[in-house]
Formats: structure tokens, C-alpha cells, sequence
């Protein structure tokens, strides 16, 4: 007669179990020594072993060679335990004798000795099932059981059973079958059965198998009856109503690559093929997990074939794991949205969508609403270059001017403080946020009235096509420009409004707020080529504030790489501790001083006299990472008034310009420069972290 395969080849002997080696080391190590316990718990998911394990245990305990971990598989006992026939093994259904006089009928057999073997063994399958009843009887028993009984107890949800029986009883959790070893298990199978197998066909199986060796043996018999004596690929996808996973990789490629006829080719596809649209979804979201673990384990096995591994490669070098967490979380929130659609289909087809609908822009695209609220701006500028207008400001202004309150930059070698002075120093005195509220609008519209009336005296308010004009750009920095070095006599007319006049024209409607304008007074020749050499010199600074305008924040404030050799320089200097393993008190101490002498030589680190106590704390730190790296460093300290340049006035002269160039980029994006015009709104609390 026929055997099936999950009973014919279940395991007889700890050496034949597939997986569980914590299970089965714990078990052989108690049997050798001789540590029995009188009562145990294996949990775990359905076909992972739990009764096998018990039997296996069982036979241990009862073979007439002794109390081993191998037992001989020739002896009477052996061979009526597998045989299902040992009458000193009661294996009791809990599911079917959940009540208590059931129990107490088990129970009342208990002090009577075992027939045949060494231990009567009570082996109780879905113990959980038990009534509460039936657990309170069975406490006294299990706790100080006679010598000679053993409770072996199997359940698949440990969680119903009390607290008081798990403390009674060893508990050992079975953990599910790795893919690779229901895969090893099955191919040694059918060798033994010789049965032509294709190996992805095994691995499908293994996998449909959900780490449940019993299910993948079962089904494992189902695709022999359904491929006539052989497992073809082909044949367990159509048995198990598989998806083939090329169509979910071409359908990821279709959305990424933002192809809408190909989508609706496979959406048609699913269609006509009537798929569960849910295991659709699941084997989606799955390969989406598997492409985002590629990304941070490229070095991570593939159990698929060429052709699927080649796929699956070549689209998580494609797809970007920005996008990738996107196209899953919008993937696992249809799914759980499923079962609230009208159909299944209707839900699966609307989340596709949704995947095409939502994706992150790419650098070079710019919503069409955006472009059509930008175009004005952009004739403008083109007339104001046709004019020939010698126009200052280098940015467009746009309608709506936001108000930037300044905030300092976190940074670890900088305290907060001491950089919120330099700021304000360095840059125009803006109010803050909590001057403009709304009990002072009245009052800041009447000195704005009062400023532009005095204001009107020393400089006539021309209209906006005059070519000789000037346009001052409140954020801009006069000393960049040359303003500096105009004479005296001249200063007074091109002086500039203050910044008060720009932020508190904030709440004056767009048809009030005027074109501030100066006239182009003019300069005497002497005066004209004064200026003009003045213009000529700061030329370079101009080339130098270009080149910074064409970096990214990040990219200013990053320390430009030196090459420590030679003398120290305090750039090199800066370079060094700052890269280097310092605790990050000595690198707070050290960017208030500067090195001085040659690298690997004499070396004289000059800082004031207020860190001196300090210093004397730390100067071992210090002294011996420069030793470590260069052995031939002496090392002196000089406490005295540091003149020139240091690494902390460095480190905020480039915070400083990545401000100014973070708030530049951020005026230049449409999307805020949209909002700003929509909302009237403004920018605040910008902040580089």
C-alpha cells in the first residue's frame, strides 16, 4: 500500500531532523548527561516537527540498549514506537478530550507503572485545546509527577496555554524551515524515489511550503500525481495558480519607467488570466521588499534562476531606493485597502494607478503649472536685459519678498551663541518673527509712511523703464559691489533704504509697494575713475562669489582635503584635528588656536590664555595623536593672543556663506516661490543641519 511522503520519510532518530539543531542539541545533551525532565513544551508553526520530536524523544527514553540520543531502530520498543503501536506511548488528541473528566480519567492511570518500556509517556497534541478546568486538574500531576511518567506536550498557539502549566514544562520553540533547507530535503527525496524533478519547480514548492516541511512534502506528492511521475516547472505554477514572476518584474519596469501602454497590457493580462489579484499584490510588495534588500546587500543569494536573477539585478540598479520605499508603502497601504474596494480587482488595478500616478520628480521636470506661473517672470528678466538697464541685484525679485529670520547653525565644534553674535553682525539686522504681530501692522505701515517721505527728499522715485537706474537689493551685500569705495561726496546720494523699509512694505498691497529707484548722479572724471579702480578690484571677490553660487551647502561647508607635509598652515592644521580621533573636547579646544613649525618635527600650537586651564587637561590627549601619527613631533604650547586666522573664525566664515546660499536656492525653487506669491506667505527659521 502507498505511504505519502511526509509519513514514510518523517525522521526517526535526532540525526535525521531537518533544522531545529538548537531542539535537538538540548535534547541530546540532556539524554547523555542524564538531566531529564519530567515535562515538556514544543510550540511552533503546523509540519516544523513538534510531534516527531516527541516520538523521537519518546523512543529515547524507552530503548531497551538504555537511555540514549540514538536509539538502536532494531529493538521491540523502537520498532512499536514506529510503528505507532508501543502501548506505553499514549498520545491523546487534545482537540477531541477537552473535557475534565477526561482528564481525570488520564490521570487517574498515572501512579501505575509502565507496562513494557521504562517510562509511560503522555504525549498531549494541541494542548492548548484543553478547558480550564481540565488544566487546573492537571497541575498537582505535572508539577511532582511519579518517576517513572514523562508529559510531552505539542500545541501550535502557546499563548492559550496558562502561565502556570509553561512554568511547569521545558519549552522549546521550533522555528519555521528555511527555503534552502525544505529545498535540500525535497531533492534528497526524490533522488531516493527516483523522480525527475526541475529544481525551480523544487524551489516553488518550497517556498509555497511557508516553512512548513509536512506542507511542502504534500504538496510535493500533488505535483507528482499531477505531472504523471515528473515536476515541471510549469506544471506547479499551474497546480498552485502562480504567478509568473517575469510579469510582476515587467510591471514594476512598466510604473518606474512611467509607461502607460505597458501597464494596461498587464493590467489586461491579469484580466484574461482571472489571477487573484491578491496574491498579485503580495508577490509585488515581496519583490519590492527583495529589490530593496539588493541595494544594502548586493552580496546577498538568489535562489532563483539566471533568468529571474538577471531581472531582479538589473532593476535594483535601475530603481532608486527613494522610489523603491515609495512604490511599497503605496503597494502595502492598497493592500490593507483591499478589502474595501467594490472587488478585489478594482482595488488591485486603482493601487497600480496609484504607483503611476505618484512618483518623485525627476532634476530635469517641472510640473506644467509651475512653468506657466514662472513664464512672466521670465519675460521680465528678458526685457530688463533688452533695456540694457545697469541693474545691481543678480537674482529675480519677485513679487512677494519673504522675511528670513536668521538662525544659528548646529555644528559640533561651534556653540550656538557665539555664532548667533557673528550673524547678526554679518549680515542685515532683520526683525524677528514675534515683532510682527498683528497688534503692530497699524503702527509699521505708519513708519513705513514716515521712512518713504524722508526717504523721498535725497533720492527721486523714478518709474521702472528708466536705463539709468539702479535697484537695490536689500539682502545684498554693499562691500561686495564696490559700495564701499565710493567717495564720500557720492555716498550720500546712492545711499541705500534700510532693510525696515523692504520688510514693512510686507503689508502693503502689491499696486502700493513702489520701485525704489535712484538716480545715477553725475561723478566728476577725477571721481568716475576712482570708482572705476575700486570696481576693478573687486572683481576677483565677484568671480569668488560666482564659483561659491554654483556649490551646494553641503559642499561649503566641507573641509577642502590638505596634504600634511611641509609647514603648518591653518588650513592644514584644521584639516588634521578635525578628521582626526580626538574626543570632541580637545577638537573644541584645538579650533581656538593654531599650529605653527613643520609636521613631524617642531610643532608650537599658540591659543589664548583664558583656555589654559583647559588645556593643561587635555594637552596629553592632544599631544599624543600627534606623536601617534607622527613620531618625531615635539610638541610645545605657547599661551598668548592668537592674531591671524583661526580654525573657529574659518568654520563660521563658511557657515555663513552656506546660509546664504541655502536661502538662495531656496528663493529660486518655484515651489516656494509659488506658494510665496499663493499664500503670501513667508520663509522662516531656515536651518542647515
Amino acid at each position: 500500500m502507498y505511504q505519502v511522503l511526509a509519513r514514510k520519510y518523517r525522521p526517526r532518530n535526532f540525526n535525521e531532523l531537518v533544522g531545529q539543531n538548537h531542539v535537538s542539541r538540548a535534547l541530546t545533551s540532556a539524554l547523555e548527561r542524564g538531566r531529564l525532565h519530567h515535562a515538556y513544551l514544543f510550540t511552533g508553526t503546523r509540519g516544523v516537527g513538534k510531534t516527531t520530536i516527541a516520538r523521537i524523544l519518546a523512543k529515547c527514553l524507552n530503548c531497551e540498549t538504555g537511555v540514549t540520543s540514538t536509539p538502536c531502530e532494531v529493538c521491540p520498543t523502537c520498532r512499536a514506537v514506529n510503528e505507532g503501536r508501543f502501548i506505553d506511548l499514549i498520545e491523546i488528541d487534545a482537540a477531541s478530550r477537552t473535557k475534565v473528566e477526561d482528564t481525570r480519567e488520564l490521570l487517574d492511570n498515572v501512579p501505575y507503572a509502565p507496562t513494557q518500556g521504562r517510562f509511560k509517556v503522555y504525549l498531549i497534541d494541541e494542548v492548548h485545546m484543553l478547558s480550564t478546568h481540565s488544566f487546573n486538574a492537571l497541575l498537582k500531576t505535572l508539577e511532582e509527577p511519579p518517576e517513572h511518567v514523562k508529559f510531552l506536550f505539542a500545541t501550535t498557539d502557546p499563548q492559550k496555554l496558562p502561565i502556570t502549566v509553561i512554568s511547569r514544562c521545558l519549552q522549546f520553540t521550533l522555528r519555521p524551515l528555511a527555503v534552502d533547507e525544505i529545498t535540500e530535503h525535497l531533492t534528497h527525496i526524490l533522488g531516493l524515489e527516483s523522480i525527475q524533478a526541475n529544481q525551480d519547480a523544487i524551489w516553488q514548492i518550497a517556498e509555497s511550503a511557508q516553512g512548513s516541511l509536512r506542507d511542502a512534502l504534500s504538496l510535493t506528492d500533488q505535483a507528482i500525481a499531477y505531472g504523471q511521475g515528473e515536476i515541471q516547472h510549469q506544471d506547479v505554477k499551474d497546480m498552485l495558480g502562480l504567478i509568473d514572476r517575469t510579469i510582476i518584474y515587467d510591471l514594476i519596469l512598466a510604473i518606474h519607467q512611467n509607461q502607460k501602454s505597458r501597464v494596461s497590457e498587464l493590467l489586461l493580462q491579469f484580466r484574461q488570466q482571472a489571477l487573484d489579484v491578491s496574491l498579485v499584490l503580495d508577490q509585488l510588495i515581496s519583490t519590492l521588499h527583495e529589490l530593496a534588500l539588493l541595494q544594502y546587500l548586493p552580496d546577498l543569494s538568489l535562489k532563483y534562476s539566471a533568468e529571474i536573477n538577471q531581472k531582479i539585478m538589473q532593476l535594483s540598479g535601475l530603481i532608486s531606493a527613494q522610489d523603491l520605499q515609495l512604490y511599497y508603502q503605496i503597494a502595502c497601504k492598497g493592500r490593507a485597502d483591499l478589502q474595501l474596494a467594490v472587488t478585489q480587482e478594482q482595488g488591485f488595478e486603482m493601487t497600480v494607478l496609484r504607483l503611476l500616478a505618484f512618483r518623485p520628480l525627476q532634476a530635469n521636470e517641472i510640473p506644467q503649472n509651475r512653468v506657466i506661473a514662472q513664464q512672466p517672470v521670465v519675460e521680465q528678466a528678458q526685457t530688463t536685459q533688452q533695456s540694457g538697464a545697469p541693474v545691481v541685484e543678480t537674482q529675480q525679485q519677485a513679487t512677494v519678498q519673504p522675511v528670513i529670520e536668521e538662525f544659528p547653525l548646529h555644528d559640533d565644534y561651534a556653540s550656538d551663541d557665539e555664532f548667533n553674535n557673528q550673524s547678526a553682525q554679518s549680515h542685515i539686522n532683520e526683525p524677528s518673527s514675534d515683532d510682527f504681530i498683528d497688534e503692530e501692522i497699524q503702527s509699521a505701515e505708519q513708519t513705513l509712511e514716515a521712512q518713504t517721505n524722508t526717504f523721498a527728499e535725497s533720492a527721486e522715485i523714478q518709474p521702472s523703464n528708466n536705463q539709468d537706474q539702479i535697484v537695490f537689493d536689500p539682502n545684498a551685500d554693499a562691500g561686495l559691489f564696490g559700495f564701499d569705495d565710493i567717495p564720500q561726496e557720492s555716498a550720500q546720494v546712492v545711499e541705500e533704504p534700510s532693510s525696515d523699509d523692504f520688510l514693512l512694505a510686507e503689508y502693503l498691497p502689491e499696486e502700493a509697494q513702489p520701485q525704489v529707484t535712484v538716480e545715477q548722479p553725475e561723478l566728476a572724471q577725477e571721481q568716475i575713475s576712482s570708482v572705476e579702480q575700486s570696481q576693478a578690484s573687486v572683481v576677483p571677490a565677484q568671480v569668488a562669489q560666482q564659483s561659491h553660487e554654483s556649490l551646494m551647502p553641503q559642499d561649503i561647508l566641507q573641509i577642502p582635503e590638505q596634504v600634511l607635509e611641509g609647514e603648518w598652515t591653518v588650513e592644514k592644521w584644521e584639516y588634521w584635528f578635525r578628521n582626526s580621533q580626538l574626543s570632541p573636547a580637545v577638537q573644541e579646544l584645538a579650533q581656538y588656536g593654531v599650529m605653527t613649525g613643520t609636521i613631524n618635527a617642531e610643532s608650537v600650537f599658540h591659543v589664548p590664555e583664558q583656555y589654559q586651564q583647559l588645556l593643561t587637561q587635555l594637552q596629553h590627549n592632544l599631544e599624543a595623536a600627534l606623536k601617534e601619527q607622527w613620531p618625531q613631533t615635539h610638541f610645545h604650547v605657547k599661551f598668548e593672543d592668537v592674531a591671524q586666522l583661526t580654525p573657529y573664525q574659518m568654520q563660521h566664515e563658511r557657515k555663513a556663506r552656506a546660509y546664504q546660499r541655502a536661502e538662495q536656492l531656496l528663493n529660486a525653487e518655484p515651489a516656494v516661490q509659488d506658494l510665496l506669491q499663493q499664500f503670501d506667505g513667508e520663509l522662516q527659521n531656515i536651518q542647515l543641519k
